[in-house]
């Protein structure tokens, strides 16, 4: 059996050799350990409860409005207005854009803040 150009078939691919694990940052290690990261999680839990803040949709997704990512600092958004492939109105496909309709983001977060006896 050949292909069209007269060639044997080339048999079953090789087996992909394991990826290389991930190094680790030492300071990301403790904080995925620290008592931090648990309210972060917490926190974020009760943030997906919550519907979208622009159209009250449920499911959302949690969208870190922070770089670096703060797990305390998150807002609901449905994916109709968070991912960049649902076109305009979504914040990923102009974030410029979406603060222009809805406010500045830092604006957004007071009402999404935890509360200090929630942290």
């Amino acid at each position: 059996m050949t292909d069209l150009a007269g060639r044997p078939p080339l048999g079953p691919k090789p087996p992909k050799t394991p990826a290389k694990a991930r190094k680790r940052i030492p300071k990301r290690k403790a904080y995925r350990a620290s008592s931090a990261r648990l309210d972060g999680l917490a926190h974020m839990e009760r943030i997906a409860a919550m519907p979208c803040m622009v159209c009250g949709a449920h499911p959302v997704e949690i969208h870190h409005a922070t770089i670096p990512r703060d797990d305390m600092q998150v807002l609901p958004l449905c994916a109709m207005h968070h991912r960049r492939e649902f076109g305009p109105g979504a914040y990923h496909f102009s974030p410029k854009a979406f603060r222009a309709l809805h406010g500045e983001i830092a604006d957004l977060l007071k009402r999404y803040a935890p509360t200090p006896s929630a942290r």
